[in-house]
């Protein structure tokens, strides 16, 4: 059986079968976006700081996020993406989001996500070693809190109800995305004991994995609208208008120092003068009027590879979706029937 699905999967990744669909395709670019924020609770500069770092802090001093320094970049869309389409009309095939270094990492790019057990001390049960150099940079959704909604948040709303301290509080948070587009708050990932899967981890154009990288240099973010969870979570945010991401990472902060990750913003000279860029962001996708037929499981409007493995990371569950006979659970007989469709 083993070999016959992956047999079935390598062809349908070349031959799909195409539903109706009447779509309207885009290719849209920004160059900077409409805001980005230093998010970090001693930030003096809310909205107009022309640098931004991300770490994270793992010491037991003071209680803060163990993702410490975030930065939240949000870009309005709807000059170039129309809205009100309908959050499932929206078929994305990529998101590309680029920011530039202000600051050099030697100690190497992290292309790969690492194992919460890797960030424990060393000699902790259940500590496992970090198997290659540096800490990825990874690309989130953003989440809200404290009565503040993806409307109402702006590049000066209040870091937090309470103030700098605490775990848990900051308004807005770098989000892993659940079932149903459902944002998951990973800012202390470390003491939930999860390892959160992020949109994206960040690569820099022409580096190797490892080596240093230098200030100036790009890290780019790239990801689509195949998982359904994300498709969800995007056609919210373009049905609206916007799309608001977090960038993160547990590289481990030090007093006055240490290797932090950080960018331009928008607000810096060197960018102003062009010199350097703010972060830009470039959708491709179509809009059009959302495949729902049996077994489309991504309704992408083709049945393929993609939602055969969608059946299969469901298989043994109640998933109502991946269910195709309505028996209760996701087993042979669903597969049968998806192979039959195309």
């Amino acid at each position: 059986m083993a070999c016959s699905i992956r047999f079935v999967l390598a062809i349908s990744l070349l031959l799909g079968v195409s539903l109706q669909a009447v779509g309207q395709d885009f290719d849209a670019s920004w160059s900077t976006p409409n805001a980005d924020r230093w998010n970090y609770g001693f930030n003096q500069s809310v909205g107009t700081r022309p640098e931004a770092s991300i770490f994270g802090y793992t010491g037991d001093l003071f209680e803060f996020d163990e993702r410490d320094g975030q930065v939240v970049v949000r870009f309005d869309t709807s000059d170039l993406v129309p809205v009100g389409e309908g959050d499932s009309n929206y078929q994305i095939e990529l998101i590309e989001l680029e920011i530039t270094l202000s600051q050099g990492l030697p100690s190497g790019l992290d292309t790969t996500q690492d194992d919460w057990r890797t960030y424990l001390p060393a000699g902790t049960p259940g500590a496992v070693p970090d198997t290659d150099v540096g800490r990825p940079i990874e690309l989130y959704a953003t989440g809200f809190r404290n009565g503040t909604t993806a409307d109402t948040w702006t590049e000066q709303t209040d870091f937090s109800v309470v103030g700098p301290f605490g775990a848990g509080v900051r308004t807005a948070f770098a989000a892993e995305l659940g079932p149903s587009g459902a944002l998951i708050d990973v800012s202390n990932s470390i003491t939930d004991q999860r390892t959160p899967v992020p949109l994206a981890i960040g690569t820099s154009p022409g580096a190797t994995p490892g080596d240093p990288v230098s200030e100036g240099a790009t890290i780019r973010f790239s990801f689509d609208g195949t998982d359904p969870d994300v498709a969800t979570w995007l056609g919210g945010e373009l049905d609206s208008g916007r799309l608001t991401l977090s960038i993160s990472s547990l590289v481990e902060a030090e007093q006055e120092g240490g290797d932090f990750v950080e960018f331009y913003m928008r607000e810096n000279p060197l960018v102003t003068v062009g010199v350097r860029a703010a972060a830009s962001l470039r959708i491709v996708g179509s809009i059009g009027a959302a495949c729902t037929e049996l077994g489309d499981l991504n309704n992408d409007c083709q049945y393929t590879g993609a939602d055969i493995g969608i059946l299969l990371s469901r298989w043994g569950t109640n998933d109502p979706d991946a269910d195709l006979n309505g028996s209760g659970s996701v087993d042979g007989a669903d597969f049968g029937i998806l192979l039959a469709l195309f």
